[in-house]
């Protein structure tokens, strides 16, 4: 998936404010002048709301700011850069220079998931942080999270079969378990970065505990197998190993709406 499936340059923007409820009214403002939202005030006590319940800075320098709303059809995202740094509650402490604010209707819960497994991959990157943070304007930021998101997609569509033969039938579980193991590998992903706080160790903890022990059980053995355990669902095809899906099971999938995995790499299909 390319970059521009979730935002275009023009929704990249340098912040002039430096405090955290007025870059959500300076983004939101910008949204509203593209024409993106109406009432860019009533998105952003939905947005301030949602931080209320939970602290959307997920360290490394990047918060996703987000509402969940059915005032929407499309998926909305603006990227901004915030050069002096913006003291954000971050779970690990960290000025928050890097904000992702995305509005979407539940139907696209997924799609916002992914795009926030991708971004969390990307800034947790050393190597990668280096252009990110020398990319100071719009033009060359989006520039460098649209290779940035490519390389991702590659990374995540290798041909990495497993031949599982036996794999579980999920398809009995809500699909609602995959948003949580989505969830979950994000925060293994900081896990395996370095970062072994109680905080982490305790979110971690706290999602197993919701989810489905046999899709968990799955999930923890895919996980060793290759580096992501997740697939998009292209075009009838998995983008992990990418054959095509025999028809009467990609009907299965569609019809009963619960969790699906690939019946040859055995990845968790995500289907947006």
């Amino acid at each position: 998936m390319e970059l521009d499936q979730f935002f275009g340059k023009e929704q990249v923007l340098v912040l002039k404010n430096t405090e955290k409820q007025l870059i959500l009214k300076e983004m939101l403002t910008k949204l509203e002048n593209l024409g993106k939202i109406e009432n860019a005030d009533r998105f952003y006590a939905q947005v301030v709301h949602r931080e209320s319940l939970e602290n959307t800075g997920i360290g490394k320098g990047l918060a996703i700011p987000h509402a969940r709303t059915e005032s929407v059809e499309e998926f909305i995202s603006i990227f901004a850069i915030a050069p002096d740094g913006v003291e954000y509650q971050s779970y690990d402490n960290i000025p928050v220079n890097y904000i992702l604010l995305s509005i979407f209707p539940t139907s696209m819960s997924t799609k916002y998931l992914y795009l926030v497994g991708m971004m969390a991959r990307i800034f947790s990157n050393d190597a990668e942080r280096t252009s990110i943070d020398e990319a100071r304007t719009p033009a060359k930021m989006f520039s460098v999270l649209k290779k940035q998101a490519h390389q991702y997609f590659l990374s995540i569509s290798e041909n990495t079969s497993n031949n599982l033969g036996d794999i579980e039938n999920l398809s009995a579980i809500p699909s609602a378990n995959l948003d949580l193991l989505i969830r979950i590998d994000r925060l293994y992903q900081i896990f395996d970065g370095g970062d072994t706080s109680d905080s982490i160790k305790d979110k971690i903890n706290q999602l197993r505990k919701l989810i489905d022990n046999r899709s968990l059980a799955y999930y923890e053995r895919m996980r060793k197998k290759c580096q992501n355990p997740f697939a998009i669902l292209d075009k009838g095809s998995c983008a992990g190993c990418h054959l095509v899906i025999p028809p009467v099971y990609l009907s299965e999938i569609r019809e009963k709406k619960g969790i699906a995995v690939c019946n040859n790499c055995g990845r968790f299909l995500i289907i947006l």
